[in-house]
């Protein structure tokens, strides 16, 4: 255990902390003093988190505003440091701490027993707050092996991919042991939280604020959850973030997800930007999407182009015909003939499909016994490796559902 760290230029203060203590944590008692960085919130954590406190006091000597914003700082990225606030107790400023994340506030005309049981309560929620952090980080893979990367792919939009993408994480979370997260890097109009009904206090564009960098244990913070074993990375509130998101970024983050996930599915946006490029280097396989139109086809054969010059060819490779049924003049064979690789999956066209995104339910699980479904789900078994459980669809589905009731 770290122990305290003082946020103060109270010298004083510090002495009357480690008088209350009684020397039992000398060494686990530092003081941090740098006003420069009090008006940026995001710094200040950064260098503070240096010294790896387990519980932090905020003050004496700092503004009430200052010290507000730091411990939501805390709160935001780092919700297993206890933050304390030296200050008077009033309704008002107690419901704006406990607002911000403060988890007490301190008076500074404590006698040295109510300071030593504040400080020896805060280290105790530390503990717990820690292990119980531990616990959720096993819950959503607990693993140091690297799992599969699934990235999808196609030349314009509309050709599918989100509702490829969706309907594939949902359905590999059917399986009780394994563990998925999917990644929205459709960065200015990524539209998987609405697909999947989930928003997160976070998005991916939030991961250069982080103070300290990224670790397993701030990466629950940016993930929105959707069942005990699905959960998201959304793209940015509003086009304007999607700059602020690096091919750097998405590189630390595919990798660390790989690492606690079974599965990290990328949706992405249409063609290739740098950051779907710098998905697709890491990827285990890759899902190449279009539909029968002439200049899909051609579209997604100029991506296999690009690909084979830039010598990205380690990831196995699917040709997924979306809309597959529709006549409009090229045929899944003569599409498999210009793209130079067989159909993997042809999915046909149906109605239910877009209805489903626009309910928030992907369609293996608003209608698992549509052929839709069943097509769908064959490109989950085609990810996973695994046979189609005895009984179909609705005998996986039922299965999950039956996991998750017990």
């Amino acid at each position: 255990m770290s122990g305290v760290l003082l946020a103060t230029s109270s010298v004083a203060f510090e002495q009357k902390v480690r008088k209350a203590m009684r020397g039992d944590m000398d060494g686990g008692i530092s003081r941090w003093e740098n006003d420069l960085l009090l008006d940026n919130p995001h710094a200040a954590v950064k260098e503070i988190m240096e010294f790896s406190p387990d519980a932090v006091v905020l003050g004496p000597n700092i503004p009430m505003d200052q010290a507000l914003d730091l411990a939501a700082a805390f709160e935001s990225f780092h919700p297993e440091i206890v933050v304390m606030v030296v200050a008077e107790a009033n309704n008002g400023l107690f419901a704006k701490a406990m607002r911000a994340g403060v988890s007490d506030l301190i008076s500074p005309k404590a006698e040295p027993m109510q300071l030593r049981e504040s400080l020896d309560r805060a280290l105790d929620t530390a503990l717990r707050r820690r292990m119980n952090l531990m616990e959720t980080i096993g819950a959503i893979g607990g693993r140091t092996g690297r799992g599969k990367v699934v990235t999808i792919v196609a030349p314009k939009g509309g050709s599918g991919k989100t509702t490829l993408a969706t309907n594939l994480a949902v359905g590999l979370a059917m399986q009780p042991e394994d563990r998925v997260v999917i990644v929205d890097l459709d960065l200015q109009f990524g539209d998987v939280s609405d697909a999947l009904q989930v928003q997160g206090e976070h998005t991916i564009a939030d991961l250069r604020q982080v103070p300290g960098g990224l670790t397993r244990t701030n990466l629950k913070v940016f993930l929105a959850n959707r069942g005990p074993n699905l959960f998201a990375l959304c793209a940015p509130l509003g086009p304007g973030e999607a700059d602020s998101v690096t091919s750097a970024d998405v590189e630390e983050v595919v990798k660390l997800l790989a690492a606690e996930f079974d599965y990290v599915i990328i949706d992405t946006p249409a063609g290739i930007t740098e950051a779907t490029l710098t998905a697709i280097e890491l990827s285990s396989e890759i899902l190449m999407v279009c539909d029968l139109s002439v200049a899909a086809v051609r579209g997604l054969r100029k991506v296999v182009d690009v690909l084979d010059r830039l010598n990205l060819t380690g990831a196995k490779r699917h040709f997924v015909l979306n809309r597959a049924d529709s006549r409009v003049g090229v045929t899944p064979e003569e599409a498999a003939g210009v793209m130079g690789m067989p159909v993997s999956i042809s999915i046909p066209s149906t109605r239910d499909l877009p209805t489903s995104m626009n309910q928030g339910t992907p369609i293996v699980e608003a209608a698992p016994k549509l052929a839709v479904s069943r097509k769908m789900m064959s490109l989950v078994h085609l990810i996973n490796g695994r046979p189609e459980p005895s009984g179909g669809l609705k005998a996986a589905f039922s299965r999950r559902r039956s996991v998750d009731e017990a």
